[in-house]
């Protein structure tokens, strides 16, 4: 376990605890509740990891200690709790604090997430639109209607969870991860993994959140054009293949493909990437240009495409939370097909609509059967089934 950097990680969170104290009493709740679901994520990931129980313990008490009222106090222990997936506790505290300040919308919010997440997806429609109520304009209602949606249609673990089943069975020696966000996906590889995080945005150690407990990611903060411009992944590696991938990064169709088409010059066989956001919810969150505050993207064109284009690859989408996630294998690193055709392939793809109805949806995206032997043994195997 690498000490100095979960101890960097821990140092820096504390430091954003502190600053979203600053803006909750500076009045600014907008940028304070931000920062504080942020740090409580990324707590709650380092105390599953007992990465210095003290130091997480401590930042839980800073922000309870920092709140002036009771109903603060338990509004911050459910959010608290909410993290760590205890939702029945946290939709107590959330209860407790409405009874003493019904007017608050953020109580609402925080009894709305909670109870969607314990399957009362009418408690929470009630929770989310008495929110809206209160908070005129915020869209709360609308975004929740996507969240209720989210877990009636894709029941089960989320997608990071099941990053770490492909991370378990397959105990990859590399893995590159294109878009790593605020670090919580790259930080979920094994020991003995090697991990390569590219994004131009949060491809720096100050803006994430999350290392992984075993060792710390190379990061290169660059798209991945220039990265596949720039550097031979064999030589970044110190081997001629990788065996996962992860491609989360530009939201847009083309750029997946791209990626895709990169990242496959270095596969084997038997290599594995997975694409996130091959499964909207609706076709609103699926626009190109964002209009929502849950957003995808049109990366789910990219599974009918392959599918098309491809017919010798392995692909299924898991139905997981909150978007999907693709999963292809049976790769081969001498295909042109795509390359060769790119220009028409994206012309073609880009006229294609979303579907209005989610079982149509799931065709077109290709979902499996959600089972995690089935996955395993047919997309985690050395000796795969025939297609």
């Amino acid at each position: 376990m690498d000490d100095s950097m979960n101890n960097y990680m821990l140092a820096k969170l504390e430091a954003q605890i502190l600053q979203s104290i600053a803006y909750q009493n500076a009045g600014d709740y907008s940028l304070a509740l931000d920062g504080y679901e942020h740090a409580f994520e990324a707590l709650y990931f380092y105390e599953k990891f007992g990465c210095e129980q003290k130091k997480v313990e401590h930042a839980w008490r800073l922000v309870l200690e920092a709140q002036t009222h009771q109903a603060l106090v338990l509004f911050f222990h459910g959010l608290i709790q909410y993290h760590r997936s205890e939702y029945r506790s946290a939709a107590a505290a959330a209860y407790s604090a409405i009874l003493l300040k019904p007017e608050v919308a953020f109580h609402y919010f925080l009894l709305a997430r909670s109870l969607n997440a314990l399957a009362d997806y009418s408690g929470a429609q009630t929770a989310y639109e008495r929110a809206e109520e209160l908070a005129p304009g915020s869209g709360i209602a609308k975004e929740g209607l996507f969240s209720i949606a989210c877990e009636q249609q894709m029941p089960g673990d989320d997608y990071y969870a099941w990053l770490q089943h492909f991370h378990q069975w397959l105990k990859p020696a590399d893995y590159v991860e294109i878009g790593i966000g605020h670090g919580r996906s790259l930080a979920l590889a094994g020991p003995g993994t090697k991990t390569i995080g590219i994004d131009p945005f949060q491809g720096y150690w100050e803006k994430l959140d999350f290392v992984c407990p075993h060792g710390p990611a190379k990061l290169f903060p660059l798209t991945s054009d220039d990265f596949f411009r720039q550097y031979d992944l064999r030589e970044v590696l110190g081997r001629d293949t990788f065996d996962l991938a992860f491609i989360d990064g530009m939201h847009l169709f083309e750029q997946a493909l791209k990626d895709f088409i990169n990242l496959e010059k270095y596969a084997r066989k038997d290599s594995v990437i997975l694409i996130h956001d091959c499964l909207p919810i609706a076709p609103i969150v699926a626009e190109r240009e964002r209009c929502t505050g849950f957003w995808t993207g049109d990366v789910w064109r990219i599974i009918p495409c392959l599918k098309a284009f491809r017919p010798d690859l392995k692909i299924m989408t898991i139905p997981a939370k909150p978007s999907g996630l693709g999963v292809v294998t049976n790769l081969d690193p001498t295909s042109t097909a795509l390359s060769d055709n790119y220009d028409v392939i994206v012309g073609y793809y880009l006229a294609l609509r979303c579907p209005e109805r989610f079982d149509q949806q799931r065709v077109i995206s290709s979902v499996g059967l959600y089972d995690e032997e089935y996955v395993k043994t047919n997309f985690c195997s050395m000796d795969m089934p025939t297609a």
